[in-house]
């Protein structure tokens, strides 16, 4: 954990010794600061998954409806391809954070802290809540968009045949993507991976939005019980929405 905690710190080492952004790379690489930072990019990518299902339910609407958004979007060019540069950094971020704040957080564990990780409510799983697993369903969200990648847009998954998605056939290079999506989510272990990577997903949100507004001080007695509710209802519903998609591939492949 240290030494992934090490590797993961070279990027902030190298910018605190950039003229002027040393003071506020400092401040971030404190515990405080991490906490915000994390919370920040978290809420980030929360935006991401809002749009990014938005944008996947017009499966729904079909095959023309489908294509056309897809189309709008590679249409950016190089704007997208700096979206997706940016998203990545910030996912990274989010991540190496995550896991430098786990390191620190087992360092400083000691009775009193143990104490009071025994009396945290069950927030949305036993022993603690979703709180305690939110590095394991990280990890997991981590590996499912990997799989998600090579699945969606490098195309490589081995397990998927592409060929009813060309629509030149023997091009590989022209494919209907919303085909491609069918294909993908219609085969069934494709589709367990996909369940368990969106389920951990939803566990992950139901604890992360609360927590990132805790860490952005949004934190009172009198919203602390709405903002669970939020966090939870925005969780499942996110992943409610994407579980939707990969029933409707699997309905796709009867």
């Amino acid at each position: 954990m240290n030494a992934l905690v090490r590797i993961l710190s070279l990027p902030a080492c190298c910018l605190a010794k950039v003229p002027g952004l040393g003071p506020l790379v400092r401040a971030a690489s404190t515990s405080v600061g991490q906490k915000v930072v994390m919370a920040i990019t978290g809420l980030a990518l929360c935006g991401f998954l809002v749009a990014h299902l938005a944008g996947n339910l017009k499966l729904f609407a079909g095959e023309a409806e489908f294509n056309h958004y897809a189309e709008t979007l590679h249409s950016l060019g190089p704007l997208l391809a700096i979206a997706e540069i940016g998203l990545f950094a910030v996912f990274v971020a989010h991540l190496g954070l995550a896991v430098s704040t786990t390191a620190m957080n087992r360092a400083a564990r000691g009775a009193s802290y143990e104490m009071k990780e025994s009396k945290q409510e069950h927030f949305a799983l036993p022993k603690g809540g979703a709180s305690n697993w939110m590095l394991l369903t990280g990890v997991l969200v981590l590996g499912f968009l990997v799989m998600h990648i090579a699945d969606m847009k490098l195309k490589r998954n081995p397990l998927v045949d592409y060929g009813p998605a060309m629509q030149t056939p023997g091009d590989p290079s022209v494919m209907s993507e919303f085909k491609v999506v069918r294909q993908v989510l219609s085969n069934p272990p494709n589709a367990i991976v996909y369940f368990i990577g969106i389920f951990a997903l939803g566990i992950h949100l139901t604890h992360g939005v609360r927590s990132a507004c805790q860490s952005l001080g949004i934190n009172h007695p009198r919203w602390n019980s709405l903002l669970k509710n939020f966090s939870l209802l925005f969780g499942w519903v996110i992943a409610g929405g994407f579980i939707s998609l990969i029933a409707w591939g699997l309905g796709a492949a009867r």
